[in-house]
């Protein structure tokens, strides 16, 4: 299964497999995946503009450019024909991730997964497939530090990802940074 990982959480990054915005940093894709300097700060615009679910479905804000989705500046690779690929993982595998925070904002992480069946299809909030851990939970509980975290996610089964269709892994990351917003939700 090739997989394309669009998402990133502010104060952080999705390092393996690498997140749109971050795959662009790595010598492998140089000159061919653009760099954001801010990769490690997608936030979907903050807690004020996602109230109410108004936000990019990649981490983007909603009133603005969709940089990270299907077709923005840093996941052009459908409609070049070419795919940028992060990771390749076989369906039903368990998927070793890896996050790096630079400000821990506690809460919980949560990872989707959407298949996208031609060059054309755009992500949707309906498209992502909430994914779990060995253990059955889906929400991994962050623990106090700034560092890089590992964790593990399992793949559906029979889910494949080739020719012209791709998938989507979004991260999700749900903070409880701010004292009076009871378990904020930050869609990254």
């Amino acid at each position: 299964m090739a997989m394309m990982v669009q998402d990133a959480s502010a104060h952080g990054r999705l390092l393996v497999p690498p997140h749109r915005g971050y795959i662009g940093k790595l010598p492998q894709f140089n000159g061919l995946v653009p760099i954001n300097f801010g990769d490690h700060g997608l936030s979907a615009g903050g807690i004020g503009q996602t109230r109410g679910g108004k936000h990019g479905i990649c981490g983007d804000r909603y009133s603005g450019k969709r940089l990270h989705e299907t077709g923005g500046e840093f996941a052009k690779f459908p409609q070049l024909r070419e795919k940028v690929i992060g990771a390749c993982y076989a369906p039903g595998s368990t998927m070793d991730l890896q996050v790096q925070l630079t400000a821990n904002h506690m809460g919980y992480f949560e990872f989707g997964l959407c298949k996208l069946n031609s060059l054309n299809d755009k992500e949707t909030e309906d498209c992502f497939k909430t994914l779990v851990q060995p253990n059955g939970e889906k929400d991994w509980k962050l623990p106090a530090g700034n560092k890089v975290f590992n964790m593990q996610y399992m793949l559906p089964d029979g889910v494949s990802c080739d020719g012209d269709s791709h998938c989507v892994l979004r991260w999700h990351y749900v903070g409880w940074n701010n004292p009076d917003v009871e378990s904020t939700t930050i869609n990254y």
